[in-house]
C-alpha cells in the first residue's frame, strides 16, 4: 500500500504537470506581443524616414518654386524685354501704328496696309 509521502508526492506531479500549460501558453503570448511590439518599431521608424523624405523634397521644391519666380520676374522686367527687342530689331512703335480700339468697335485699317 502506497504510503502518505507517496500520495502526496503523486499529487504534486499530477499538479506540476497541469500548471505547465498555462506557463507555456503565457510565455508564447509574450513572445508573440514582443514579436509584435519590435514589428511596430521597425514600421515607425519607416515611416519617420518616409516622412523627412517628403518633409525635404517639399521644401526642394518650394525652394525651386521661389528661384523660377524670381527669374521670371527678372526675365519679364522692361530692362530685359527692351534688350530683347533690340537684339530681334525692334524698337519704338512709328506714329500712326499705334491704334487705340473702343470695346466693341471693329478696328479699321491703316493706310497703306
Amino acid at each position: 500500500m502506497p504510503d502518505a509521502k507517496q500520495e502526496a508526492g503523486a499529487e504534486r506531479s499530477k499538479a506540476g504537470r497541469g500548471s505547465v500549460l498555462p506557463l507555456v501558453l503565457s510565455g508564447a503570448f509574450l513572445a508573440a506581443l514582443a514579436l509584435s511590439l519590435v514589428w511596430l518599431n521597425i514600421e515607425r521608424t519607416k515611416l519617420a524616414y518616409r516622412s523627412r523624405n517628403l518633409q525635404r523634397e517639399l521644401e526642394q521644391a518650394l525652394d525651386l518654386g521661389a528661384k523660377l519666380k524670381v527669374e521670371r520676374e527678372h526675365l519679364l522686367s522692361p530692362h530685359e524685354l527692351g534688350k530683347k527687342a533690340e537684339a530681334l530689331g525692334l524698337g519704338p512703335a512709328k506714329p500712326g501704328r499705334i491704334r487705340r480700339m473702343e470695346s466693341g468697335t471693329r478696328p479699321e485699317k491703316a493706310a497703306g496696309e
